[in-house]
């Protein structure tokens, strides 16, 4: 997250890795983010080829403030 925060968004993501983080971070609601192809349940984050994160929401900077200060 708070590489999130220091970055200029949009912000496009390929690193399989963070896209999986950045799912968990969408799932519960700090990041707007667009993961291609859309997410499925029934995937693995290896088919996964693109994140994109549009913004932090107020819960994901309530998080940012409440880890860092």
């Amino acid at each position: 997250m708070l590489e999130l925060e220091h970055a200029s968004l949009p912000l496009h993501i390929r690193d399989r890795d963070a896209i999986q983080a950045i799912a968990v971070l969408k799932a519960i609601g700090c990041v707007e983010a667009e993961i291609s192809p859309p997410l499925d349940l029934c995937s693995s984050f290896e088919d996964y080829e693109c994140a994109v994160v549009r913004e932090i929401t107020p819960v994901g900077r309530t998080e940012l403030a409440a880890e860092y200060g």
